[in-house]
């Protein structure tokens, strides 16, 4: 049987996990064309969930266009996806497609011959670059029409809109809700990792999205559901679970998602040839994750410097740790506060630590953790 624990790339379908409620509460939204600010940490699948969730809407006869802000370098090419993917989203053909585009001012079709003679209308910008804002504007009062006139509900999903700001990003924020609050054919979605950003766009008064849709926190899947879940598939491929404890994974995992698929992903191969899971299994997998991203691991490592390697040290000892206590400071002999802050926010800068809402700094990816403890084991028994 296929290892059903998915953790790269898209997972759907039966493969992905939980999400029940989230998904019902965003389909709620989209059916009323509804504007939803879709926020969480990395790893914890809220890409996964956009696409699940154009599953459902495109078998309920919607229109679903997915960009990920991280594809485009800059607007002129956010501006022209925006306007090809919805065009081919909601027209299959190339002449009438042409045909509509060819009213734009700032934007216009560009026939292309596919390597087996097909055409195919592809966009491209007629102004200078540095018009992009315009041609956006341009594109997405479009795709608006288009949906009216094409009598259909069409969903805009914008991946790592918290990117934005590469863009220049108020400007263009004040520009998007004038042209979008006028729309009453899409229902959007703005989903970011970075979510002091997004919460920032959504919560500040003087930003332009105040208020100006739902803002949805994606949290950890409930352990009771995702365990189901597990215990499913494990009995599904016919394996024997021997007074095991899944609650370890968990801990390990931290409630991530992405971490909770890859032990199970790795469990499931572990225990292939016997078709048994031990406890002594579950036990291993931190480790074994850890030691197969060694590589990356230490090239991280490398780029630290010793004031934060030190503190990575200590932040992998103590979970939960405060930085800035001064039991801290005089448990690892580091300090002082305005020292630690200084590697606190490179750290989190470098992507090596995140901040949770709660104010606890945390390893962006948990496994790190275990490479460090690892590390220093190593290193004491070398002493």
């Amino acid at each position: 049987m296929e290892n059903p624990f998915k953790y790269a790339g898209i997972v759907r379908g039966p493969y992905f996990a939980d999400r029940k409620q989230e998904l019902s509460e965003l389909l709620s939204e989209m059916r009323n064309l509804g504007r939803v600010f879709l926020v969480s940490p990395r790893r914890y699948g809220k890409t996964c969930l956009i696409f699940n969730l154009s599953d459902k809407l495109k078998k309920e006869g919607y229109c679903v266009a997915y960009l990920d802000l991280n594809a485009y370098p800059d607007l002129a090419s956010f501006s022209v996806a925006v306007t090809e993917k919805v065009s081919r989203t909601l027209e299959s053909s190339t002449d009438k497609l042409a045909k509509l585009l060819s009213a734009l001012k700032y934007l216009r079709p560009r026939v292309e011959v596919g390597p087996d003679g097909s055409l195919a209308a592809r966009v491209e910008m007629t102004v200078p670059r540095r018009e992009a804002l315009p041609a956006l504007l341009e594109g997405l009062h479009y795709c608006d029409e288009l949906a009216r006139k094409k009598r259909r509900k069409l969903i805009i999903a914008i991946d790592e809109f918290s990117d934005l700001a590469k863009y220049d990003g108020q400007t263009i924020e004040k520009a998007i809700r004038s042209e979008i609050q006028t729309h009453s054919h899409i229902g959007y979605i703005f989903s970011g990792s970075a979510q002091s950003v997004i919460l920032a766009m959504t919560q500040d008064p003087q930003r332009a999205f105040y208020r100006m849709g739902r803002i949805m926190e994606l949290g950890a899947i409930d352990r009771s559901e995702y365990l189901k879940f597990i215990l499913k598939w494990f009995k599904k491929g016919g394996y024997q679970l021997k007074n095991v404890d899944f609650e370890l994974v968990f801990e390990a995992a931290e409630d991530v998602p992405y971490s909770v698929q890859r032990m199970c992903n790795i469990l499931w191969e572990k225990a292939r040839s016997t078709g048994t899971v031990t406890q002594k299994m579950l036990e291993q997998l931190p480790l074994l994750v850890a030691r197969q991203d060694s590589v990356h691991f230490e090239l991280i490592w490398q780029t630290a410097s010793q004031a934060q390697k030190i503190l990575l040290m200590a932040l992998a000892k103590q979970q939960n740790a405060k930085p800035f206590s001064r039991a801290f400071q005089l448990a690892y002999g580091i300090g002082p506060s305005s020292s630690i802050k200084a590697s606190l926010d490179s750290l989190v800068k470098k992507g090596i630590l995140y901040q949770s809402p709660a104010g606890r700094y945390k390893f962006a990816d948990t496994f790190m953790r275990y490479w460090i403890l690892n590390l220093a084991e190593r290193g004491a028994e070398s002493r």
